[in-house]
């Protein structure tokens, strides 16, 4: 009888384990549900995942039926659920000789025109992250071709990548408007004078243009109108028809100009990441034609020094 026991209990054993591995195989960690010009689509585990890095997350989600679509979507978003830039890819099924994948993207410089993050969720201990999104996305170099896309992320945990850079970086927040800069720029010339330039997320750029370093500049304030060339900032609008590739070129974006006025403030300067680090307030009057369109006050930036 005990040999009969101890056999049944191993088989027992043995099913019980593998039982137990297909209950594991189906286990959705990381889920991905789109909806694409109405039809939908989902993929879970390995097919969706992405990183974090410094005050980033980068997430991609990919499908493929093997037969009509294989498609990419990424997202490039802020640990506070700031969208920077939205991407899809695809390949129509079977592949045929020559033919290259369709890229579609949100609008240069203003990516929360056509597209929304919703319900967002991260968790900066576990990395944890879901949140829903939705909007319109368009052909590379072709407005006129557009796809619509919605659905929802979720991910147990994302990779974290260890951030070498110093936090760089513009914002304001009161209520009626406000600017979260996804692109932060610098250009220093032959002649000392540097320009830092901040693109926000809704459509709009500040250039900062200073005479040297700012490094070098003492803690204090900076005042400016529309007869300085330097040390002051330049404040513009996109406007105009939609444009969206993956260089984001300016010049190919039409720019609504203002007259500016306003103070710089130089707040604190410190090391960070072996980096020389400003940071420092703004305010800022914009005129058109002589009516004041903006006044904002206690925009808040970060930038680097060139002199490390």
């Amino acid at each position: 009888m005990k040999t009969n026991l101890k056999k049944i209990g191993g088989l027992s054993l043995i099913l019980w384990i593998a039982f137990s591995c297909r209950n594991n195989d189906n286990v959705v960690n990381n889920e991905f549900v789109i909806n694409i010009d109405k039809t939908e689509y989902r993929s879970v585990n390995e097919a969706v995942g992405g990183n974090e890095n410094c005050d980033n997350l980068y997430i991609n989600a990919s499908y493929n039926d093997k037969s009509t679509i294989d498609f990419t979507i990424k997202f490039e978003i802020s640990k506070n659920g700031e969208l920077m830039r939205a991407w899809y890819e695809e390949y129509t099924l079977p592949l045929k000789s020559g033919q290259g994948k369709k890229i579609f993207l949100t609008p240069n410089f203003n990516p929360i025109l056509t597209f929304t993050i919703s319900n967002f969720y991260y968790d900066f201990n576990t990395g944890e992250v879901r949140f829903n999104f939705s909007g319109t996305l368009y052909f590379e170099n072709n407005n006129s071709v557009s796809k619509n896309v919605a659905g929802e992320i979720k991910i147990k945990s994302l990779k974290s990548v260890e951030c070498s850079i110093a936090k760089r970086g513009l914002s304001y927040n009161d209520n009626n408007f406000r600017l979260f800069s996804y692109s932060n720029k610098a250009v220093k010339y032959s002649d000392q004078t540097q320009v830092h330039r901040f693109f926000s997320n809704n459509g709009y750029r500040l250039y900062f243009y200073f005479e040297n370093d700012p490094w070098n500049y003492p803690l204090g304030e900076i005042t400016f109108d529309e007869s300085k060339l330097l040390d002051k900032v330049e404040f513009k609008k996109a406007i105009g028809p939609i444009t969206a590739d993956q260089l984001q070129l300016i010049d190919k974006q039409v720019w609504e100009n203002y007259e500016n006025s306003g103070t710089i403030y130089i707040k604190e300067k410190y090391v960070e990441k072996n980096r020389k680090v400003i940071r420092g307030s703004l305010n800022i009057v914009a005129k058109k034609d002589g009516i004041v369109k903006y006044n904002l006050k206690g925009i808040e930036f970060r930038t680097s020094s060139f002199e490390n």
